[in-house]
């Protein structure tokens, strides 16, 4: 079965494709390296890093421009761009508070600060009071993550390659078995 008639390819087919990009201003700002397959097509080192480099500003200040960050620092780095874009969703509205609140306790460990009972109801207006442990938390839990997400990464994708190909082999093996019957 074709990609394009998948479930999925419903909605992959009306992204822009390279020959849609060529001669636009997006190619003479950035150039042909826009269109190497490293960058887009995911090889397990590449992958995980440009996991990593999405969990790391996944957990930079709520921007709405996390994901361009995460792209543009991809393609400096010639990492995998839809990785690092999926790794910024890691900060999502469910795991906000608890980035919030890991920063702000990495913040006061840095600083050697006590930190104070912090309610989740007004975890952000708690915060607005005293914000410069939530700001020295920032830059070390980000690290952190993505120090943490790149070998996660690479152990999960051993594991979700060797499951495809034991389905593969399984697959192939039936099929001998009923081609010999």
């Amino acid at each position: 079965m074709h990609w394009r008639r998948s479930r999925i390819g419903r909605y992959l087919r009306h992204l822009p494709r390279a020959k849609h990009i060529r001669g636009t201003w997006i190619h003479r700002f950035f150039g042909d390296r826009l269109f190497s397959p490293e960058l887009w097509h995911p090889t397990r080192e590449r992958f995980a890093a440009g996991m990593a480099v999405g969990a790391f500003f996944a957990l930079m200040p709520p921007l709405p421009i996390q994901m361009v960050g995460a792209a543009l620092a991809a393609y400096i780095t010639r990492v995998n761009v839809p990785a690092a874009i999926a790794g910024t969703w890691i900060s999502n509205p469910f795991t906000f508070p608890f980035c919030i609140y890991l920063q702000y306790r990495l913040g006061c460990l840095v600083l050697q600060r006590e930190p104070m009972h912090l309610r989740s109801e007004d975890l952000i207006a708690e915060l607005s009071k005293t914000p410069l442990p939530y700001i020295a938390g920032v830059l070390p839990a980000a690290i952190l993550m993505a120090l943490v997400s790149y070998p996660v990464t690479l152990l999960l994708w051993d594991f979700i390659t060797g499951r495809v190909e034991a389905s593969k082999k399984r697959r192939a093996a039936r099929a001998r078995a009923q081609a010999a019957d």
